[in-house]
Parts: structure tokens; C-alpha cells; sequence
């Protein structure tokens, strides 16, 4: 592939150089994004923090992860797991399994 390129004409240098103002516009577009993830992210951590403070003052959030239907999942450090499915819903589920707080469709 490498041959292919230099074959055109174009050294390694002048593909880097050609590249570079798209390159940084992607860079920079990216890094908005990350500050839009970190905003919203903050967001829905203060409101589950919240809600996780009226079910237990002593739990708190550990971490956070997604689920394979793409909803996010909190893990609490007294083992509760908070979902968060796309359509705004939440359900709390103790660590036996039980669902303190609404419930959670999991399609089979």
C-alpha cells in the first residue's frame, strides 16, 4: 500500500503535510465533543447522585459503563446497579437482583 502511494508521486512528507489541515479540524471537532461528553456526563451524574442519596445516603457511584442494548449502567460501591436506558428511564436493582426502583425490559 505504501508502494502504491510513493508510486503516485506523493512522498510520506507531502502526504503528511497535504493532510495536516483536515487532520486538525477533525483533532479539534473531537476534542469538542469530548468537552459536550464531559458536560452531559456531569449532568446525569449529580441527578443519579441525587436520587442514589435518597435510597442510601452512604452508597455512591463507583462506575459506569454501557450495556450491550447501549444504555448506561452505574455500578454503586454497596453493589446496586443503576440503569439508564436511552429513552430517559432509570431502574435501581439491589444486589440480590431485586428491583428497588422501576423495572428493566431486556429483550431475549
Amino acid at each position: 500500500m505504501e508502494v502504491e502511494r510513493r508510486s503516485e508521486g506523493e512522498t510520506v512528507e507531502e502526504m503528511i503535510e497535504k493532510g495536516k489541515e483536515r487532520r486538525s479540524r477533525i483533532v479539534q471537532e473531537l476534542f469538542k465533543l469530548y468537552d459536550r461528553v464531559r458536560e452531559l456526563e456531569k449532568e446525569l451524574d449529580e441527578e443519579l447522585t441525587e436520587l442514589l442519596k435518597r435510597l442510601d445516603e452512604d452508597d455512591f457511584i463507583v462506575h459506569v459503563s454501557t450495556t450491550l442494548e447501549g444504555d448506561l449502567e452505574y455500578l454503586t460501591k454497596k453493589g446496586k446497579i443503576i440503569f439508564v436506558a436511552k429513552d430517559g428511564s432509570v431502574a435501581v436493582q439491589a444486589r440480590n437482583g431485586t428491583y428497588i426502583v422501576g423495572q428493566r425490559a431486556v429483550l431475549l
